[in-house]
């Protein structure tokens, strides 16, 4: 067992979600795909890769199971102990049930289902949030360890999220920019991104929900708006290189670069819809607030669901955990139907 741990770079003695942290971490590092095909670096990773799955599974088994006998090195014989009364075996531990993420769960699936019923979001909008919540359920209890899950759940969260919100501030149009918006935050958040790869997909996607945003509007050129941001990335980009030459930064893209790109982006985005659309802009409706809520509680629930999916998987198998999963959640949409009607 003590090669197992070792191989997990953990020390014997901790507990089964420490080690599945581990391995989740070492399997990001070491999978094969994330290597060039059919070269030397891939084979490497492939059998690393087969190692750290088989500790994993052996350790998994031998924690989820601790009154089975564990290997052990062999010790000198020594004198038979006394008779004694035979003993009870000792009861299995009680299957941990997370309370606190079930009840996150249940109170922002409540209150996604009564803001979307006070925003009178069109049937077919529920027929699809429906088939999202069956699927991130599904996800949720899927005995998975690597970061695939969550990314499939962010995607869609993010995606729903942002439909909801730009529909409410800007029509069709905001809304599929800004759904498109947040299935690339979902990535983002759902996957290990390197730094200068967030800032550029920032960059990019905070032009896109500016342009979304004006181009329901006769007020603003989001055509403008587009070709803004492209120059004051650019000008941005150039700025930032310039103050990190000034401080001696040693990076290829430094601190000053990667402010200055995003930076950059998104004021030119703004000054390139024009001036109709900076001074002439509309107050906030009270429906973008509530709009707004819901997209955090959207987002905030399925992130519950996914923790409380990994607790449970602990204790459970993937039909009971979707069982509870499906059934908390259900419980919250429908207790929000309630209160909004």
């Amino acid at each position: 067992m003590e090669k197992y741990y070792k191989i997990l770079d953990l020390e014997p003695g901790v507990s089964l979600e420490e080690v599945r942290q581990a391995y989740r971490h070492l399997a990001l590092i070491w999978h094969p795909d994330r290597y060039p095909q059919d070269s030397p670096l891939q084979t490497q990773a492939e059998a690393k890769f087969k190692e750290i799955s088989h500790a994993y599974e052996t350790l998994k088994t031998h924690l989820s199971h601790p009154t089975s006998p564990a290997p052990s090195a062999p010790s000198a014989p020594s004198a038979p102990p006394a008779p004694s009364a035979p003993s009870a075996p000792p009861a299995p531990p009680a299957p941990a049930i997370p309370l606190g993420w079930l009840t996150g769960v249940f109170v922002c699936y409540t209150l996604i289902a009564w803001i979307l019923i006070t925003l009178k979001i069109p049937f077919w909008v529920w027929i699809f949030g429906l088939i999202a919540w069956f699927t991130i359920t599904l996800v949720a209890s899927e005995d998975s360890d690597s970061s695939q899950p969550w990314l499939i759940s962010l995607m869609f969260a993010g995606a729903i999220a942002g439909w909801v919100l730009g529909n409410q501030a800007g029509g069709m149009i905001t809304a599929t920019v800004w759904a498109m918006v947040g299935i690339g935050l979902g990535a983002i958040a759902g996957s290990e991104t390197v730094s200068k790869s967030v800032i550029g997909l920032l960059t990019v996607m905070g032009i896109a929900a500016i342009a979304g945003l004006i181009a329901p509007n006769r007020r603003g050129n989001w055509l403008g708006s587009v070709f803004g941001g492209g120059f004051g990335l650019i000008m941005g980009l150039m700025l930032g290189m310039i103050l990190d030459a000034m401080f001696q930064s040693k990076a290829k893209l430094g601190t000053g670069s990667l402010f200055g790109l995003i930076l950059g982006g998104w004021i030119g985005a703004g000054l390139g819809s024009g001036q109709k659309a900076i001074i002439r802009g509309e107050p906030i409706q009270p429906e973008v607030i509530i709009a707004a809520w819901g997209a955090i509680a959207l987002v905030a629930g399925v992130v519950a669901q996914m923790v409380a999916g990994e607790k449970l998987l602990a204790s459970y198998n993937g039909f009971y955990t979707f069982l509870i999963l499906g059934i908390i959640s259900g419980l919250g949409f429908s207790f929000g139907w309630w209160l909004a009607y």
